[in-house]
């Protein structure tokens, strides 16, 4: 092999090796980027100290649900003999705690394309309407409005005192998809043979 040959040979390893580095520095670079990204567009609607929580009101399917926390027991309001999935109950409420938005959409002119009506008492929701209240005597109103049209997973989210729009994972929605009837517990009442 001539000297030239070998020279070209290894300029042509090297500029590969430099190549193949690039790459993984670059994809690297890349997916750290879109990490950043997806972080920053990723805001809070709300956060709730939930460990204060004493007080859920909801509306789900036209119907209107109350749950209080005595002690540190939750019973429905309106049965304080009704027993109730704690589990469940615990993961509604936890849910609560730091609900995140993927959009912001600020001070809108018309908020019914996002699924919310102006009255003179407020916001009304077209989904549901939640409402929260802790041992300190904070309150919290916060209404579901539409589902995002391309997104049917995400929904438009309010917050009484802001008026921005918010769009939200529904597993934050979802959890309050529940009758008081699926929150009992499941009493088995034993068999008698006569």
């Amino acid at each position: 092999m001539k000297k030239s040959q070998i020279i070209t040979l290894i300029v042509l390893v090297v500029v590969l090796g430099l190549c193949i580095a690039g790459y993984f520095v670059g994809k690297q670079y890349f997916a750290d980027k879109e990490k950043k990204e997806k972080a920053a567009k990723t805001t809070t609607a709300l956060k709730i100290d939930t460990s204060k929580v004493i007080g859920v009101a909801y509306s789900y399917n036209g119907n209107s649900y109350a749950l209080d926390k005595v002690n540190v027991i939750w019973e429905n309001s309106d049965d304080k003999d009704m027993k109730l999935k704690q589990s469940d109950i615990a993961t509604m409420i936890s849910s609560l705690k730091n609900i995140k938005a993927t959009a912001v959409i600020k001070n809108p002119e018309d908020l019914s394309q996002y699924g919310f009506t102006k009255t003179k008492k407020g916001i009304k929701p077209k989904t549901q309407e939640i409402f929260v209240k802790t041992s300190d005597n904070k309150e919290y109103d916060i209404y579901v409005g539409a589902s995002n049209p391309y997104n049917q997973s995400s929904y438009y989210v309010m917050v009484k005192g802001d008026n921005n729009v918010y769009l939200v994972d529904e597993g934050f929605t979802s959890q309050f998809n529940k009758t008081l009837n699926e929150l009992e517990e499941e009493t088995t009442k034993a068999n008698t043979n006569k």
